[in-house]
């Protein structure tokens, strides 16, 4: 192994190995190149997440399986600690070998504790090289929450394994750090076909976001009862939703609310998300689910159901108040 402190500019490419059932050394161009654009946009989000532009290179070899090897490199060099690269393809080559409900910093652990040659090294290489790790740790330690989280790589890492679930010819994927030479720096992180399904998103739903005191102009109710969809004002755009608090629908087909121009209502809004084939986050509907109040000439009034609402509370709080 190089001099230890040149740690950051060793961990200089990411290495995915295609395995087959046969003994062939081709895979299908299209399901290779669907694979590759999704490992691409995996990558470009972990270096999002680590606040580094970089540009990529890519080097395919029909050697032992199938291998590629993907080059980062930062856009501004001179402004860009080699670390930054390195964490970068650290926590790739986790990413992709990490299942759904898994967070990445185990197979980030193993992947800089394995990292080959150590035992070569003198006591004060030996402790250089362990003084680069610990910092590649706590960088990516200050990541890991959002890298947990991220909707994109969970997404990309989906697309990415399902695609190779549907193609029986590949028994696994690999991935390994290697030098500018193509030389391993770490142990084959391996992913078996049977193992495939734990990396796959199997549901697209979002929980839904639930915003108290939401004030919501009203351009169209809805005074009949059905499925319709009224339509107001929400942050300054048009929205369509379902008004699923009984006690105000009531309250509207009885008369005893009135819609004029200007007419609001603060209530607790409902939105509902998903997530699309990119990883990215998009708004699929919107529900009342409680009134909390409405405009009428001018006045503000409180519904019933708030104020009930408001009398459990306090009952609440009282018993709480007894026993605590």
């Amino acid at each position: 192994m190089a001099n230890a402190p040149d740690l950051f500019g060793m961990i200089s490419k990411l290495q995915f190995h295609y395995w087959f059932s046969d003994k062939t050394h081709t895979m299908d161009a299209l399901v290779h190149n669907k694979c590759e654009r999704e490992l691409l946009e995996l990558t470009k989000a972990v270096a999002k997440l680590c606040g580094v532009a970089i540009k990529m290179e890519t080097e395919p070899s029909g050697k032992g399986g199938l291998k590629s090897w993907l080059t980062l490199a930062a856009k501004s060099p001179k402004r860009t600690p080699l670390q930054k690269i390195a964490l970068v393809n650290t926590i790739v080559a986790a990413s992709v070998s990490t299942p759904n409900n898994t967070s990445v910093q185990g197979a980030i652990d193993t992947c800089l504790d394995k990292l080959i040659d150590e035992k070569e090294l003198d006591e004060t290489k030996r402790t250089s090289l362990q003084q680069d790790i610990l910092q590649l740790k706590a960088a990516a330690a200050n990541l890991l929450s959002p890298l947990d989280q991220d909707t994109v790589i969970k997404k990309r890492r989906s697309n990415f394994y399902d695609l190779l679930r549907k193609y029986q010819k590949v028994k696994s994927i690999s991935v390994t750090l290697t030098d500018e030479a193509k030389k391993p720096l770490t142990e084959e992180q391996r992913v078996d076909r049977e193992d495939f399904k734990n990396f796959i998103v199997q549901s697209n739903a979002v929980a839904p976001q639930t915003v108290e005191h939401a004030q919501i102009e009203i351009i169209s109710p809805v005074l009949m009862k059905g499925k319709h969809k009224w339509r107001g004002m929400y942050n300054g755009s048009a929205i369509s939703f379902v008004m699923k608090s009984d006690d105000f629908m009531e309250m509207v087909q009885s008369g005893k609310v009135e819609f004029k121009s200007g007419s609001s209502i603060v209530c607790t809004l409902e939105i509902e998300k998903k997530i699309n084939g990119a990883g990215a986050e998009r708004i699929i509907g919107y529900n009342i689910v409680s009134v909390s109040s409405y405009s009428e000439g001018g006045k503000t009034i409180e519904t019933p159901e708030a104020k009930q609402k408001q009398k459990q509370n306090t009952v609440s709080k009282r018993q709480l108040d007894l026993f605590g």
